[in-house]
């Protein structure tokens, strides 16, 4: 396989600070990895929470060779991973009791052996291109989507989601993070025709983006990733993003 990235990241409309944080590398082998994570604004250093979230994945996958392995096993040691690294916060917290209550969220693609994984806690999120239209392979961490469909249809029927802003903020209480007190629920999913156009972004972004919009600048030939990456976050910039805003641009081919 073969990629192309781009990466870009802002603070956003409203933030004083930036607690995004994101990557891409390859390893020795030729494999990919790219991730990103969104630490918690409404928690004491977020941004520590995401740096180290990034950093020790990267650190783990570089020193992994996938060669031969199957999918099973991918997909453990993807799970491994980030159990090592909320062990990891645990014992950094204790170190430094400030950073007990941290979160991040993470969202992150590894490629190997023409074949692609994505894992997901929280609520960023990762999408492919598909015939023009974006597909989200992630589904959000979070109350609305952890309540059973029954419940969620009477909601809706009844008028309540996203009839006031509040209600939609209730409802996106996330269910999950990666931090030293945090409840962790790891997801995983398997594509097994990896090649495209794949973006991973904060809520900053696709929470205030168009995706048939945002599909139409990931096709267009005129611009480079780098200037897609860049048009995406201005667009749900001036669509009042509230939120730090970041995203990751990869393109695999044969």
């Amino acid at each position: 396989m073969k990629f192309k990235h781009a990466i870009h990241t802002d603070t956003g409309n409203y933030r004083k600070s930036n607690q995004d944080y994101l990557d891409f590398c390859l390893n020795k082998q030729g494999d990919a990895f790219g991730i990103v994570c969104d630490g918690m604004g409404g928690h004491a250093h977020g941004e520590v929470a995401s740096k180290i979230a990034v950093t020790k994945f990267i650190e783990l996958f570089k020193k992994q060779d996938f060669t031969g392995l199957s999918q099973r096993e991918v997909n453990k040691w993807l799970r491994a991973s980030a159990k090592k690294i909320h062990n990891f916060m645990k014992e950094y917290a204790n170190s430094y009791t400030k950073t007990l209550d941290m979160g991040t969220t993470l969202t992150a693609i590894l490629l190997v052996n023409n074949e692609a994984f994505v894992i997901n806690i929280g609520d960023s999120r990762t999408y492919k291109l598909v015939n023009s239209k974006l597909f989200q392979v992630t589904t959000d961490q979070n109350l609305w989507n952890s309540t059973p469909e029954a419940e969620r249809q009477d909601i809706q029927a009844s008028g309540v989601y996203g009839e006031r802003a509040n209600d939609v903020t209730f409802w996106k209480v996330l269910t999950s993070a990666l931090g030293p007190k945090k409840t962790l629920k790891i997801d995983t999913y398997y594509i097994d025709k990896p090649y495209g156009t794949y973006i991973l972004t904060t809520d900053g972004v696709h929470d205030y983006i168009d995706n048939d919009i945002t599909a139409a600048t990931l096709t267009n030939q005129n611009t480079t990733l780098k200037e897609k990456c860049k048009i995406i976050v201005e667009d749900a910039k001036e669509n009042m993003s509230t939120d730090n805003l970041s995203i990751l641009i990869i393109e695999v081919k044969q």
